[in-house]
């Protein structure tokens, strides 16, 4: 598909899917407010994957995106500049005392193009892959300001002990965009399309409160959560293929109470024009009928978007 074809279908399907969005259902299943319980765990939504993770002590961000460039820019290969005050006014916003780590689960622009602006306001080291540090090296940052992992390593912050599981991302229309690797520093700005894949790790995270597995993109590798256990999983379902298959080899597959999905939003507008759908690739109401069909197994709830909620200890469960 011709990058105008595909801008051209994207213009076009929220005309015609917004009959049909499922947000009404989205907002119905939003978290509220609960009371603040000692040693539980609260997050805040940045949109896409971005999650900002704290115990109220030390916290982290994963795959933090907001600097939100449009359609056109992306697909027509501008270069995209990181909003650095936006990103600061951010940071300040989480507290810098609460991002003792900026994680990217890979490396695919809105998932790091803004992870090492958030590492140098914080403070914070960027953690990743080799592309991903390719890209903190592009935007300046020291090697000491730089953690390489691998797939199985784990890494502790606070009581939260993180673990790096090997995936895989799912298919955009077809195929995995952006793939191979970051081999050299990416000097911002840079394209889309520079933003290469790197390597793809779902993040658990261990808590005395309870786990929260971060699946950030809807691929997976069969049986690749053999054995691990979770409490909630932040489900990213755009572009995703077989929900049913899906749903089993990772909430399933983990014994999950909670799911959430994530990276479900329109991520080509600010943050601050509020919560819609990504274009062309959600289906929320498929989804939330597949996942009914396990509801004796977990239940489906959706976050506010920039805005804290607690999600662990669970509650009812």
């Amino acid at each position: 598909m011709t990058k105008m074809k595909l801008l051209s279908l994207l213009l076009i399907l929220p005309l015609t899917a917004a009959r049909c969005s499922g947000m009404d259902t989205y907002n119905t299943m939003i978290i509220g407010d609960m009371p603040t319980a000692e040693g539980g765990v609260t997050v805040t939504w940045l949109g896409t994957a971005g999650i900002h993770i704290t115990d109220g002590r030390t916290g982290f961000l994963i795959d933090p995106y907001v600097s939100r460039f449009g359609m056109a820019r992306v697909f027509f290969g501008r270069p995209l500049e990181p909003k650095k005050e936006l990103i600061r006014q951010w940071t300040e916003k989480l507290g810098k005392a609460e991002i003792q780590a900026i994680i990217v689960s890979h490396s695919h622009f809105d998932h790091s193009v803004d992870a090492p602006f958030f590492a140098r306001e914080a403070g914070a080291p960027l953690v990743g892959t080799e592309s991903t540090l390719n890209i903190g090296r592009g935007a300046g940052l020291r090697e000491d300001e730089l953690n390489l992992v691998s797939p199985g390593q784990a890494i502790t912050i606070g009581h939260f002990t993180i673990r790096f599981i090997e995936s895989a991302h799912g298919p955009v229309f077809g195929k995995v965009p952006y793939p191979g690797a970051i081999g050299r520093p990416l000097a911002q700005p840079a394209r889309a399309k520079d933003y290469r894949l790197g390597g793809v790790f779902g993040v658990l995270i261990s808590h005395p409160a309870g786990t929260i597995l971060h699946h950030g993109s809807a691929g997976f590798i069969p049986g690749m959560y053999q054995g691990v256990r979770a409490d909630i999983v932040l489900l990213g379902i755009a572009g995703r293929g077989d929900t049913e298959k899906y749903l089993e080899e990772v909430p399933l597959r983990v014994k999950a109470k909670t799911v959430i999905p994530v990276h479900i939003d329109n991520f080509f507008k600010p943050i601050g024009e509020g919560m819609s759908f990504l274009p062309a690739s959600i289906n929320f109401n498929e989804f939330c009928e597949a996942a009914g069909r396990y509801r004796s197994d977990f239940t489906v709830r959706t976050l506010p978007l920039a805005r804290s909620v607690r999600i662990l200890p669970v509650n009812g469960r």
